[in-house]
């Protein structure tokens, strides 16, 4: 049987401009890695289709540790509180290899 570790995925939903911001934000905190995808969708602000870079939508996914999520969560809160338009979630995940997530966030930033 292959044992399982809890982790937290952290979905963030925002603007493609905003991805050299995140991934800024993500090497200060020494997140360890990061999925970024190219979305679009419907939702409270309205349809974005993605067709035009200054309107495409960015899905970014990080895992961390579940002791870890509390700062990511603050640094993202931080971008929201300074009008920057972030869709945030965050799941529970089982992962078969934690070392590859424990480097996330041990940064004092």
């Amino acid at each position: 049987m292959v044992t399982l570790y809890p982790h937290k995925l952290v979905n963030i939903i925002t603007l493609d401009v905003l991805e050299e911001r995140l991934t800024a934000m993500f090497h200060r905190h020494g997140v360890s890695g990061y999925t970024i995808l190219r979305a679009h969708g419907a939702g409270a602000s309205g349809e974005r289709a993605g067709t035009l870079d200054f309107e495409a939508n960015i899905l970014v996914k990080v895992i961390v540790p579940e002791e870890k999520l509390e700062r990511l969560l603050n640094g993202l809160q931080r971008q929201v509180d300074k009008g920057y338009q972030l869709t945030v979630f965050v799941a529970d995940v089982d992962v078969i290899n934690p070392a590859k997530f424990a480097g996330s966030l041990e940064s004092n930033s």
